[in-house]
Parts: structure tokens; sequence; C-alpha cells
């Protein structure tokens, strides 16, 4: 089996300047392995498409197991506490550090929210606004994970299909309701932005059927553990030391450089490709070099596109095949 890197955010979307970091190992990954681009994912439905699911997975009662919680069979939806903003007369979603709200203001939104909408269901909502909502009653909807929507306009984002209109009806109530809120109202007195919805996606109920490609999970994404618990698949945040990691078998999902992606902060940006590139890629090369694994594959997503590479050991001896940079990674 191949040691398998999921990098999302690595490809800058197509938005002006690209910036450049330096990333020799990852650039001679690129230029010796087979290539191959597929349309654009957002990084949560790719991380469902490794273990066998699809945009239609029940993505919040995954990432509910995986954040620690026990398994159930109740429907479940992913809500999370974000900032919406009008900029150039779009409406933009984000949910950047200083929105995150803390354990006191999560309850107290919270009980609000639950106290308003107790014919649907129970909310959860911990520090930090990553909340999971028990419904009452099934709900089928096409959703948008934060992977796709966080720093993009949302008017085409917005829930669709047969229960989209309920989610969008939520979503509005749910704003009139934190505006003015004594949460909100403390945050901007504080000079922080309100918490002014909450977003919803990825609708479902487990079991799933799921299939493992992978023996061992490295993340710290609570949907990655999620995924691997249903797979039975073991699974660890990411260590300290790279040599556990990078071994035939394993999957890796490095997903630091994807808020400055979404939010396309190019210095932000860079300076997590390159650690990335540092203690993680690097580290990759030389265990491909020294025969340690037989072959690497890279995952890469972004707005414009996915790349998938496979690198084999012999492929290392190809030298005519010339590095390719990030920058030039494009479909």
């Amino acid at each position: 089996m191949s040691l398998h890197i999921v990098l999302p955010g690595l490809l800058w979307p197509d938005a002006g300047r690209v910036p450049t970091p330096r990333t020799p190992a990852l650039s001679q990954l690129i230029g010796r392995g087979a290539r191959e681009f597929q349309a654009a994912q957002p990084p949560e439905h790719v991380l469902a498409g490794l273990f066998g699911l699809d945009a239609r997975a029940p993505f919040g009662a995954l990432r509910r197991i995986g954040s620690g919680e026990p398994v159930n069979t109740r429907h479940w939806l992913a809500a999370d506490a974000v900032h919406l903003r009008f900029a150039r007369d779009a409406l933009l979603l984000t949910d950047a550090p200083d929105v995150a709200p803390d354990a006191e203001e999560a309850a107290a939104l919270a009980a609000s929210w639950n106290a308003h909408f107790a014919n649907v269901g129970w909310l959860y909502l911990g520090a930090g606004g990553h909340g999971h909502l028990a419904l009452h009653d099934t709900l089928e909807a096409d959703t948008t994970p934060p992977g796709g929507a966080l720093g993009r306009k949302i008017d085409s984002r917005m829930p669709a299909g047969r229960d989209g209109t309920k989610l969008r009806q939520w979503m509005n109530e749910t704003q009139m309701l934190f505006h003015s809120h004594p949460v909100n109202a403390a945050r901007e007195e504080a000079g922080r932005p309100p918490i002014n919805s909450l977003w919803f996606w990825g609708a479902g109920a487990l079991p799933v059927t799921t299939r493992a490609g992978c023996i061992q999970l490295w993340a710290d994404s609570a949907l990655a553990h999620g995924l691997a618990v249903a797979a039975g698949v073991r699974a660890a945040p990411l260590p300290a030391h790279h040599d556990v990691a990078l071994l035939p078998g394993n999957l890796v999902v490095l997903d630091a450089a994807l808020p400055a992606s979404l939010y396309l902060d190019g210095e932000r940006w860079t300076q997590a490709v390159e650690a990335i590139e540092t203690q993680w890629i690097a580290p990759a090369l030389e265990a491909l070099q020294r025969g340690e694994v037989q072959s690497v594959r890279l995952t890469l997503t972004g707005d414009d596109a996915r790349l998938d590479v496979t690198v084999r050991r012999r492929d290392l001896m190809k030298l005519w095949r010339r590095p390719v940079p990030l920058a030039a990674c494009r479909p």
C-alpha cells in the first residue's frame, strides 16, 4: 500500500496573483509522478470519497462521532456559528478565529436557539462554534460544507433540494434571533464580529457503508476522525514527529494551509505551505528515496480543481521530468 497525503487548500484559487512558496520536494514529486486533474470538490467531499462516500454523506453525524461523541442512529445536521458580512454587494461567510464563541457565549446562543426552535430539534453548540443539531424529523437537502463556502459569496451556495427552503428559512430566523442577542451586543461593544447566523450542512444519520483505503489515519480534523470511526480504521491526531506517520498504508491529512486559502491570505498561505513542505513533504520524499515506502500519493485541492499525483520509487529515476511548481498546477 502507498503512503497517501491529502493537502486541502494547496491549489491556490485562480484569483489574481499566485503566491510562490518554496517547495522543492513537492515540486519534484509533482513533476516525477503521474498527474490526474479532476473537477473541484470541497475538502469535506474529497475526504468522504476516500472512504467510499459522496456529497450526500451524513457529515454532521460523522463529524460528531469524530469529536468523541457516542454513535447513535439519530438524524444530525452540522450547524456552525458564522459571521455574515457584505462586501461589494455580496454576502460573504466567515468563521475567522475572532468569530469563534467561547463556551459561555455558545451556551447562551444555543439556549436561545433551542427555545425558539423547539419543534425542530436540539442544538449542541460548544466553544469554537462547531455545533450539531439533533433533528426531530429527517431532512433531505443539498448543502455546501464550510470548505466550499467560507470566504465565498453564499448566494449560489445556499441549501437546495427537497428541504432546502426549510433550511434557508431556519437561517433567516436565526439571523433575526441573533441580531439583538445580548451575546452579540457584548461582542460588538468589545470590537468583535457578531455571530449572526448558523451555517447548516451535512444532514443524515448513521450507519453508513464505508470502505477503507488505509490502515491508519493521521489528522486533526474531527470529520476525518469520524470517517475513520465509521470505517473501523485506527485514527490519531497528527504526531509531533512525522516519522511514525510516513509509512505504507497510512492516510495523512494536512489542512494547515486551508484557512488561508479560503480567505485568500497569500502571506499566511505561503507560510503554511512552506511549513508543510519542510515538516512533511521533504521527509516523505526521503522515505520514498530510501525505499521505506514504494509509492506516495498526493491529493491537492482548491477552488478550481483537484490534483492527484502518484509517485512510485522508480519514478524518481526519470530525471528528464522537470519539477513542477505549485503555481503551474492548472488543469
